[in-house]
């Protein structure tokens, strides 16, 4: 495996893990698309999943970063900016536009795929 793929699934593997955890805590709070940025905790802590998953893909290789459409890494990058700087500025609308979104089944499917790639074609 080469390197450049063993970073690349390293990555994937966290943004995965980030987005599960923004979907286990919609569900624990029982928000949905709706709702969520009616409830100031759980808006938060998938905030901060969200900037989590911003950090995470400006790490990827050039290759990954194109191959996934879920994945913006110029809107991820303000988020997390905002996120980490100047929370309360946050639209919170479109965040949580680019929440769902990003957690959607396919943008989910999306990253598991990259990752076998990366393993597939190491």
């Amino acid at each position: 495996m080469t390197k450049s793929h063993r970073k690349d699934i390293q990555i994937l593997m966290s943004i995965l893990k980030n987005q599960n955890k923004i979907l286990d805590t919609i569900q624990f709070f029982g928000c949905n698309q709706n709702d969520l940025d009616k409830n100031d905790k759980a808006f938060d802590l998938c905030a901060f999943y969200m900037a989590q998953i911003g950090e995470s893909s400006k790490l990827l290789t050039d290759g990954t970063k194109e191959s996934l459409s879920c994945l913006d890494v110029d809107i991820l990058r303000l988020f997390r900016n905002m996120i980490d700087h100047t929370y309360e500025k946050v639209n919170k609308a479109y965040l949580k536009a680019y929440i769902f979104g990003i957690t959607s089944p396919s943008a989910i499917e999306e990253i598991k795929d990259r990752i076998r790639y990366c393993k597939d074609n190491a």
